[in-house]
This record gives C-alpha cells, sequence and structure tokens, in this order.
C-alpha cells in the first residue's frame, strides 16, 4: 500500500473517531443531566409515599430499586415491541 494513501485513510479514520468521541461525550452529558432530574423526581415520589425524609437512606435504596424495575420493564417491553 502506497504510503500517502495510508496517510489520508489515517486521517479520515482519525477524524471519524473524532466525532464519534465528541458525539459520545455530549450524548453521555444529557444523559447524566436527564438522569438527575428523573432520580430527584422518583426520590421526591418516593419519599412522599413512604413518609420520610427525601435524604434518608432508605428512599435512596427505594428508588434505586424502582428505577431499576421501571427500566427492566421498559426493556422487556422495548425488546418485545421491537422483535422481528
Amino acid at each position: 500500500m502506497h504510503p500517502l494513501k495510508t496517510n489520508k485513510s489515517f486521517k479520515k479514520e482519525f477524524k471519524k473517531q473524532l466525532r464519534f468521541a465528541i458525539t459520545a461525550a455530549i450524548g453521555f452529558s444529557i444523559a447524566y443531566a436527564w438522569r438527575n432530574a428523573i432520580y430527584d423526581s422518583m426520590q421526591n415520589y418516593v419519599a412522599r409515599i413512604l413518609d420520610v425524609v427525601p435524604n434518608h437512606y432508605l428512599t435512596e435504596v427505594y428508588t434505586a430499586l424502582t428505577l431499576t424495575a421501571l427500566g427492566v420493564l421498559l426493556i422487556f417491553v422495548t425488546s418485545q415491541i421491537l422483535s422481528e
């Protein structure tokens, strides 16, 4: 393979990977922002249901369990809808 062609393919692949890395970083930032909003909302909801202080350790545990259950349910439903 010619060295000039190798250099061009490297630059092309480098730009592709750089775009991917930047897109992933922005996507993770957006996901983290939504994670905070969803988690805080769910934590307040769980605290009201359990009648405990929102920052109580049990609220953290029950919020994590609730979000896990909802996430598993959402994955299950999505996989059923999108199955062939």
